[in-house]
Order: structure tokens, then sequence, then C-alpha cells
């Protein structure tokens, strides 16, 4: 499993892109969420539009989803020796979440005779079902309320026999998430946001520190962070906690 961050900013970021990811898993290109920055975010790491296999939505924010029509888009319009070559793309989404984010689509691409459903293939997953990727196994787990009061959204696990991957997606309750019961032994990495000042949607560092048992803290990848992070990589460095940073590819 190889992650490449195309961008590990917060919605404002002016210099780190925001926060979504490429997950290789053999020869499937499995996109984390798709914000406004994904147009330039996507080529800075080398690829393009047609790259991708499927795609993760998790909730329905602008640098998560900005992006997501505008690739929808580019893969329908897709032209080969200068036929149409339409590559509908396959959007995996927790079953909260997915009227929403068909409404969300259609507002812009549901006109000319289509609708969404022709630039697209919805998988919709409840608790405990599986989107199989090979050997691998995908998972949602619903976060709704504990990003922000109100709002629909969803992390992630995902994984093989041999070791899995915990993505928490933008979250400020962890207790009420329930993010220790997706962390098992095969455990090798959970991908958690983290802001180093105070913030009303994002676990801060202390939130992190507090949550997790110091045994699973040597596991925390964190992401999402503050544009400025230079100021705070002295307080980091004096965890056990790593940081993910944009287009270095990590590999599990």
């Amino acid at each position: 499993m190889k992650i490449i961050p195309l961008g590990v900013g917060g919605a404002f970021t002016k210099r780190h892109y925001h926060n979504n990811y490429i997950i290789q898993l053999d020869e499937t290109f499995l996109l984390i969420d798709a914000g406004t920055t994904l147009r330039y975010s996507l080529p800075e790491a080398g690829f393009d539009y047609l790259a991708i296999d499927a795609v993760f939505i998790s909730h329905l924010h602008f640098d998560h989803v900005g992006g997501l029509e505008e690739m929808l888009m580019q893969r329908f319009w897709h032209f080969e020796n200068g036929q149409h070559s339409p590559q509908k793309t396959k959007v995996i989404v927790h079953e909260k979440l997915y009227s929403s984010l068909k409404n969300y689509l259609n507002s812009g691409l549901m006109n000319q005779g289509r609708t969404v459903d022709d630039y697209c293939d919805f998988f919709v997953l409840g608790e405990g079902e599986i989107f199989n990727i090979g050997h691998y196994q995908f998972h949602i787990f619903d976060t709704t309320n504990c990003h922000a009061e109100g709002l629909i959204s969803a992390g992630f696990k995902l994984g093989s026999q041999q070791s899995n991957i915990v993505f928490t997606g933008d979250i400020k309750h962890l207790a009420d998430a329930g993010i220790l019961s997706q962390v098992d032994d095969k455990t090798v990495a959970i991908f958690q946001d983290v802001s180093f000042t105070f913030n009303g949607v994002h676990a801060t560092f202390n939130e992190v520190l507090d949550y997790y048992p110091a045994n699973l803290q040597d596991r925390i990848y964190a992401m999402h962070y503050n544009d400025n992070i230079e100021d705070y990589l002295n307080i980091l460095d004096h965890s056990m906690i790593k940081r993910v940073k944009k287009q270095e590819i990590l590999e599990f």
C-alpha cells in the first residue's frame, strides 16, 4: 500500500493544498476526497484525472468535495482519437451522505438531458459493509456530528489480512466517534487531523495526546494541520506523532 499525500493543509491553506490523498493498492488508485485545490495538487504529484479508479468522499466541505464535479466532468468529456470516450467515476460514500452528495453534484450536472448518474457510479456503504479492492477491504465508519454539529461525515479503515490503516477524516470529538474501536493489533497507521491552535471543528494536538494511549501514539500521522506548522515542530518533535508531508510517499 502506497499513500501519496496530494495535500495536507486545512480548508484555508495557502501553501499545503487541501488534505486529499491517493492510495495505491496494487494497480488501483483510490482518491481520498477532492477539494478545490485538486486541479493543482493532482498534476503536481504526477497524476491526472484519468489515473483515478475510485474516489471516497468523507463530507461536503469544499476542501473535500469542491473539486469533485470538475473531476467527473473531465473524465466524462474524455476523447480518444477524436471520439468521445467517457470514463465514469466510482464514488464511494457513506449511506447517510449519499443523497446530499448526489443533490450537490446534480446542481451542476443535471442538465442537457443528463444527471450525475451519467458521470459516476455510486457505491453506497452502510456501517460494517465492505468495498473490496483486490485483496484489500475498505469500510466506512460514521463520524456525523463529531466534526461539526449537524454535519454528516465519515472516516474509513482500509487493510488486508496483514495490516490496516485508520483514517479519521476531519474530526473534533474523538471519543464520541469511537475512533479507538477501529484500531486493532494490525493497525500500522492512524491518519489524524491535528490543529496546533484552538479549533472548534478539528482535534487539537493536546486533545489527540489525551485521547490516544501512549502505546498507540507512534502510529499517528498528523494531517490537515496549520500553515505555520514550523512554529510547532518543536512540540511535535517531542512527541511520538509523525507528520504527513505533501507529496512524500508513505508505504505500509
